[in-house]
């Protein structure tokens, strides 16, 4: 069933999340080593501040919220990608969580306008944060940009190969 806590942000720019019940089916754990527990788990899911948590169910999230199922961590949902599983044919209502860790979860909603709803809160999670300058400026005057001696002499060499001057030891003069 699907759950919203105030979808979306609240009037003082928290993100309230969204929650509900899932079922979810582990795939990958990294982009090149499938889980090795990879059968269907229905549990109840949290999407708040960009992470992604699993509870046994609503009860055990209620009682105590820092204790995810099995002691999993939060999943970070920055830089994940959320699409329709199209290509899995077992189920109905089936859809894609990969995250940036090439970790990567099946998610089966109740019906599709809750899938849908699904989609569409953890795709406005999974955006990266807009970032934060933590540099000064760049100078006000134009300066020339520094390379070092390797990059030029690299550069010189393959883009003037003529202009390298050739010594002719041909003749030898000596000086009295």
């Amino acid at each position: 069933m699907w759950c919203v806590a105030a979808e979306g942000a609240s009037p003082s720019g928290e993100d309230e999340g969204v929650e509900g019940t899932l079922v979810r089916k582990h795939e990958w754990e990294s982009a090149a080593k499938r889980a090795s527990n990879r059968s269907w788990d229905k549990l109840y899911v949290v999407a708040r501040e960009g992470r992604m948590s699993f509870y046994k169910d609503q009860k055990a999230h209620k009682a105590s919220p820092e204790q995810c199922w099995r002691g999993e961590t939060p999943l970070d949902l920055t830089g994940a990608v959320v699409e329709v599983a199209a290509n899995y044919t077992k189920k109905k209502h089936v859809f894609r969580l990969r995250l940036a860790s090439g970790a990567e979860f099946l998610l089966q909603a109740h019906d599709d306008a809750d899938m849908n709803r699904w989609l569409e809160a953890l795709r406005a999670r999974t955006q990266a944060p807009a970032a934060r300058s933590h540099t000064l400026p760049a100078p006000a005057h134009d300066e020339p940009k520094r390379r070092s001696f390797f990059t030029l002499k690299k550069n010189f060499q393959i883009t003037t190969p003529s202009a390298v001057p050739r010594l002719d030891v041909t003749r030898v003069v000596y000086l009295t």
